[in-house]
């Protein structure tokens, strides 16, 4: 009995061509479909013209700068009077019958006053300039001195007046406040051991005004 042996090359080529065969009929097999190309329709975009901006133009106002003015100068008081701190003109006649004294007498304390407006149309002030006492009699109108008359002084209205610190404008404006009166008149006293401006209001109330402190040390209605 013939036995029929096959080499592995035999084998190798015959699985080979069978392979081939089974491709090529699925080949044949599967018929290719031609794919059309899709066209795109391609829309024409106008390019459309860029929006017109308007320019806004903004009109500004000039304004002009001010002008630099001067102002105008005013006249410089004596410097001794301004310290009495009496107040300007339109107040009431005292105080500015005090101003026209210690213009007068820059370096004077006032000691006393007395307001006769209403009866003889002056303010009469008594000022202390460090050696006598001088009794001015002013204008309650024009406030110029009409009258001057040395009244001496003894030594313990001397030493009063030598005990002044404050202005006797503010010692006013103290007794004012403190009343509710306008001044009518005053003079320096002594009080407890201490110096003080007593004067006597429009309203007969009447107050003490320490001369070194300011404070008022009595009121009497």
């Amino acid at each position: 009995m013939t036995t029929n042996s096959h080499s592995p090359l035999h084998r190798s080529t015959f699985g080979i061509v069978s392979v081939t065969a089974a491709a090529a009929l699925a080949l044949s097999a599967c018929a290719p479909e031609d794919d059309s190309p899709a066209t795109e329709d391609t829309a024409q975009v106008e390019d459309s013209p860029a929006p017109e901006t308007e320019e806004t133009t903004t009109e500004t106002d000039e304004t002009d700068s001010p002008e630099d003015t001067d102002d105008a100068a005013e006249e410089t008081e004596d410097a001794d009077a301004e310290d009495t701190g009496a107040d300007a003109a339109g107040d009431h006649p005292v105080y500015q019958a005090i101003d026209a004294a210690l213009a007068e007498y820059p370096d004077g304390v006032v000691t006393e006053f007395e307001d006769n407006t209403d009866e003889d149309g002056y303010v009469e002030v008594f000022i202390y300039d460090g050696s006598t006492e001088w009794e001015l009699e002013v204008d309650s109108e024009t406030f110029e001195i009409i009258d001057t008359e040395d009244d001496g002084i003894d030594a313990d209205d001397e030493q009063e007046a030598q005990a002044v610190e404050i202005d006797i404008a503010e010692a006013l404006r103290t007794a004012e406040e403190e009343s509710g009166g306008s001044p009518k008149d005053g003079e320096l006293d002594t009080e407890s051991g201490a110096v003080v401006w007593e004067f006597e209001m429009d309203n007969d109330v009447e107050v003490y005004v320490d001369v070194a402190t300011g404070e008022v040390v009595r009121v009497d209605n």
